[in-house]
């Protein structure tokens, strides 16, 4: 599956760590769009979608081709200049502001959700609470889809030519984000990207898990 996006300069930046200028770069560029293609090709398609932290709705014009309803939740208050981004596409966006670990949305109201580059920036503690939360939301048989950088001197050293200084801001490695995961859902797929290189090695893991048919709503412990 291809990312389908806009042209780049009609995105609106959402805040100055923002990484859509990256998606234009030649090789980075590549990385960024492949990963969310990757995250975007496991989740089913359904009626009413919730991607928590869309940023600059990178990832909508593809999310648009296998659901009816583009719901979204993030911490900036921009959500207006977004939409107004994508008026012309014919795309139902519901866009607001709001926290993974207390979403604005009623229980058991989305078919699948989807979280990309999130969970890394959250604290280990508070993985659980997150998870559980996105549970509540997501209707029986529901599948939430999570694409978690890797954590390890290699994407350490990589990010450092960039001026980033990855542990600084990435509190939970991928392997803490699955570990929490498999805790709330059922686990039924997992992705190593790349997925020929050793897991100690890769740059990107990309989840999907189950809430199973038949499981009630639960708050989060």
């Amino acid at each position: 599956m291809e990312l389908q996006m806009l042209a780049a300069h009609r995105y609106c930046r959402t805040s100055d760590s923002d990484p859509i200028r990256f998606y234009t770069l030649p090789l980075l560029g590549r990385l960024y769009r492949k990963r969310i293609a990757r995250c975007l090709a496991m989740l089913p398609p359904g009626r009413r979608v919730l991607e928590i932290g869309y940023g600059s709705g990178v990832s909508f014009l593809s999310l648009g081709q296998k659901f009816d309803e583009i719901h979204g939740v993030d911490l900036h208050d921009r959500a207006g200049e977004v939409e107004r981004t994508f008026a012309r596409t014919g795309l139902k966006l519901r866009l607001r502001q709001g926290d993974i670990t207390n979403l604005p949305f009623r229980d058991e109201s989305v078919d699948a959700a989807l979280a990309v580059s999130i969970h890394e920036h959250l604290p280990v503690d508070r993985q659980r609470t997150a998870f559980w939360e996105v549970h509540r939301v997501l209707r029986p048989g529901g599948a939430y889809v999570v694409g978690v950088p890797a954590l390890n001197a290699m994407m350490a050293a990589a990010f450092r030519l960039l001026g980033f200084h990855i542990r600084d801001h990435h509190l939970s490695s991928e392997r803490q984000v699955l570990a929490a995961m498999r805790e709330v859902f059922e686990v039924d797929r997992t992705h190593y990207s790349p997925c020929s290189w050793p897991k100690p090695l890769t740059t990107y893991l990309c989840i999907r898990g189950r809430k199973p048919a038949g499981t009630q709503s639960e708050v989060s412990p």
